[in-house]
């Protein structure tokens, strides 16, 4: 580490020369090379990024130096009062006219222009320190920060670094980094193991800003990256204790949309579930390195899902949680009684005992306190910044609350809601500081082409970077965008042609920088959607006519109203929260056919069988006569080849005689506004839930399948689910798609299960067209051991039983000898499958008799009384 540590110091003195003689950065300046000065030049003087009046500075600078002028502090004066004066007519010839229009328009202020930008290092640091420079800064400090973790065994904390472009970018001759424990929000919030790299460097510990008391600091001389080590090791236990000592306040949310608030409130606890996640236990897990390992993710991995179960069962007793529904409203505020502990075969396994102080609820309304646009945090469980403004608010509301946190030790700093006005140039008068954390939140939108990186293959809280640039170099469109994007913003993640859906919420997690690869900015999955939003579902919606992504989505980077955001989050939350909440009503458990109570009357090893076969063809099809539990055999195969029980990964559908490719697939509906709209059909959205997801087996379930037209309900696509057609070679373009790219293929883990009554007359019809595609598999009357067994766990007496069984079957066997039916019209067991108790056995049996078995003979016997006459006789007891 001592080379990184000496490459920085050397740095950190060059740069501390320039700001104390400013004649030397004006010789450095003057000795760059062309290439340079032309990117600056081009980088600051173009209009598509923030106007700022220091930027159209640096533009002007450099393009003197390329003309051969030399720099000095009358000719940065000169151009100064240039654009003071907004002189549009001197700068005209050398800049495209939207910048001068951006000049021109710019709203003076009461404070000079320049007012921030005084000495000539924080204007002039961008032409020194940059590319490479800037780049291999960023890596050495990084990788002292986890060295320094390593060698201090700090398995828990984590680090924060900042360069010589300063917390604010305004330039700074020193660069430093700070570590500290990973429960914390912000390196602000801790007590820190700290380092400075300036013209002297000093080590120690550091109290962040919001730590109230903080400690004095201590800090010492060092030079070696052992003296480094030596003073933050003899720190390493006093760091420790002192951050123990801390309170710590996490928001947590109680199952999708608070779901599980009532339950968790009156159990006394909190608790997570991640069912996507393959672990168990995790008490004696020691780091969140480790925890990544088990997950089976890379041990420096972001995952925020990894992250959110560390927290959660890295909390202290004592520390505060604040139960949240979505962003913006608090359910309840409890306190950690006991540690972490694991509850196997609860849908919510990872728990804490928490005493819930209150469950009044209160709702917080955008931008009221400072630049919080949302008061909380997306995810499951994390610090939360807002502690104090939480508290004041609720008192403010509950008078009565204020003893009830007085008793809990609750101290907090009485806070008013303010809003942050922003200076036109963007900078506080008071500290010569970004307004960073106090700028307004903003909403984009951003296209990712699956050919290049797909959402659907990384996990919450991974890290993305997306470039300022495309392949070739050349600035994507609307470059400004790029620039403006800032950590906190919100960003809808939209996965452009082929598949045209909206997949996830991203959080930026640092704004536009310099790497290898160019300039990027980061941002991590917040949440990803497990029922993803088709372009169509938003193109046409009244609120989001004037939505720049849909009038021209050529590009990647978009602005979005906080309107726009909401309708379009709306959305996407309304289809995923039906799905959480059909998941969370279904069990979930594993499916063993043997051990299944409600199993079909079907022997174990048949039904392997047709798992097997489902799961070779990818579609089949169960046919026999009415009331044989066809659609309840569908489930349980479903249930045998996903291994568990999960009703969200199935879908059922039912045929009829006017059911249309427009219905199945896609096709051309008027919208309330009279306008045509194109709406996608219950197997597209179906299919593209499947290609999401890709690891999990779907289902869709068509019941009554012969009584559909398949050719005009599938059109083009009865050739895609063919087994060996699941593949993107295969791809072909929709009917009423325009776009030639866009194309549609089956995905391989969708299966298709078909019922078929062969009773249905018009069999025969379809019968040719499903033969390529499906497997037919029998299903048949069962009258045997199982049926037996069945009625008498129910409470049907043996007699009636008996009965049962040889009289349905003697009329059976008189509907096969009949040469106009046949075995296709026999009665099916399911007709005596729902006795429970509540009725004379007599009375129930002689209802089914009568009301139902009697209607189905008179309609196959339709023409011949006797034999009609004669099954009644079978069956009547």
């Amino acid at each position: 580490m001592q080379t990184q540590l000496t490459h920085l110091q050397n740095l950190a003195n060059q740069y501390h020369a320039y700001v104390e003689d400013p004649e030397a950065l004006y010789q450095a300046l003057n000795k760059l090379e062309k290439p340079a000065l032309q990117e600056i030049a081009a980088q600051y003087g173009d209009p598509e990024r923030n106007f700022q009046p220091v930027n159209l500075l640096r533009a002007e600078a450099a393009r003197r130096l390329l003309d051969g002028q030399s720099i000095e502090n009358a000719l940065v004066e000169e151009i100064k009062q240039r654009i003071r004066d907004k002189d549009t007519a001197y700068f005209a010839g050398h800049y495209r006219p939207e910048l001068l229009q951006q000049l021109q328009a710019y709203p003076m202020g009461k404070r000079d222009l320049f007012a921030n930008w005084q000495k000539p290092w924080n204007i002039f640091h961008v032409f020194l320190y940059r590319g490479e420079v800037r780049a291999t800064t960023q890596l050495y400090l990084d990788q002292l920060a986890r060295q320094l973790l390593e060698d201090l065994t700090l398995p828990d904390y984590t680090f924060h670094t900042v360069d010589f472009f300063g917390p604010s970018n305004f330039g700074s001759d020193y660069a430093w980094l700070a570590l500290y424990p990973d429960t914390k929000n912000s390196h602000q919030d801790a007590h820190q193991f700290f380092l400075e790299i300036g013209a002297e460097m000093q080590a120690g510990r550091v109290s962040g800003a919001n730590v109230k008391p903080p400690e004095p600091r201590q800090l010492q001389a060092v030079k070696q990256y052992e003296e480094v080590l030596a003073c933050l090791q003899g720190l390493r236990s006093n760091i420790i204790e002192l951050n123990a000592r801390l309170r710590n306040f996490f928001k947590f949310a109680p199952g999708e949309q608070a779901v599980e608030w009532p339950r968790f409130l009156e159990d006394g606890i909190a608790a997570l579930s991640y069912p996507n996640l393959p672990v168990e236990d995790v008490f004696a897990v020691s780091s969140w390195k480790e925890l990544n390992e088990i997950a089976g993710l890379p041990r420096d991995s972001q995952s925020n899902q990894t992250w959110n179960l560390w927290l959660f069962k890295e909390a202290r007793p004592g520390d505060v949680l604040f139960a949240t529904k979505g962003a913006n409203t608090c359910l309840g505020i409890g306190i950690v009684e006991g540690p972490y502990y694991y509850a196997p075969g609860e849908l919510y396994p990872h728990r804490r005992k928490v005493k819930w102080i209150t469950d009044k609820a209160y709702y917080y309304k955008p931008d009221t306190y400072q630049d919080y646009k949302t008061l909380f945090r997306f995810d499951t469980f994390s610090p939360t910044k807002v502690a104090d403004f939480v508290f004041g608010e609720y008192v403010k509301l509950f008078p009565e609350l204020e003893q009830v946190f007085q008793a809990h030790n609750l101290v907090y700093q009485k806070l008013q809601p303010e809003v942050v006005v922003q200076e036109p140039d963007g900078y506080t008068d008071a500290d010569d500081t970004l307004l960073g954390e106090n700028e307004e939140q903003s909403f984009w939108w951003l296209n990712a082409n699956p050919a290049i990186w797909s959402i659907s293959t990384i996990k919450e809280g991974d890290r993305q970077t997306y470039t300022s640039r495309n392949e070739k170099g050349n600035k994507r469109r609307i470059f400004k965008y790029f620039e403006m994007v800032k950590p906190g913003d919100l960003i809808i993640g939209y996965e452009s042609t082929p598949v045209k859906q909206v997949k996830g919420l991203f959080e930026v997690t640092r704004a536009l920088h310099p790497t290898n690869q160019g300039d990027v900015f980061e941002f991590a999955l917040l949440e990803k959607y497990d029922v993803p939003v088709h372009w169509n579902e938003l193109a046409h919606h009244p609120g989001l006519k004037g939505c720049e992504v849909f009038i021209n989505n050529q590009g990647s980077l978009f602005r979005l109203s906080e309107e726009e955001y909401d309708i379009i989050r709306d959305i996407a939350d309304s289809k995923n929260i039906l799905y959480q909440k059909k998941l969370e009503s279904q069990p979930t458990d594993r499916y063993d056919f043997s051990l299944d109570p409600e199993r079909p009357f079907i022997d174990p090893k048949n039904f392997e069988g047709h798992v097997e076969l489902l799961r070779r063809k990818k579609n089949i099809i169960l046919q026999g006569p009415p009331g044989v539990g066809k659609t309840f055999v569908a489930r349980k195969l479903a249930y045998g080849l996903m291994g568990k029980r999960n009703e969200a990964q199935i879908k059922m559908v039912q045929f009829h005689q006017s059911y249309s490719y427009e219905d199945f697939v896609q096709g051309l509906r008027i919208g309330k506004g009279g306008e045509t709209q194109l709406r996608n059909g219950v197997f597209f959205n179906f299919c593209q839930q499947a290609h999401d997801h890709p690891d999990r087996a779907y289902f869709l379930i068509i019941d009554e399948i012969n009584r559909g037209n398949l050719s005009k309900i599938f059109g083009e696509l009865l050739m895609l689910i063919e087994p060996d057609k699941r593949g993107k070679k295969y791809a072909v373009k929709l009917t009423y798609i325009e776009e030639e790219e866009s194309e549609f293929f089956v995905p391989p883990n969708l299966y298709i299960i078909g019922t078929m009554n062969t009773a249905d007359r018009s069999l025969a019809i379809v019968d040719y067209a499903l033969r390529r595609r499906f497997a037919f598999v029998d299903v048949e009357p069962e009258f045997g051991p199982a049926f037996r067994e069945f009625l008498k766990d129910r409470g049907v007496s043996e007699s009636l039983i008996g009965h049962i069984a040889s009289s349905v079957a003697k009329v059976n066997q008189r509907i096969m000898e009949d040469g106009n039916l046949g075995s296709g019209y026999r009665i099916g067991h399911s007709y005596f499958c729902d006795y429970d108790g509540r009725i004379d056995e007599d009375h129930w049996y002689a209802d089914i008799v009568r009301y139902e078995l009697r209607p189905l003979l008179e309609e196959i016997w339709f023409d011949n009384a006797e034999r009609v006459n004669a099954a009644m006789k079978d069956l009547n007891r």
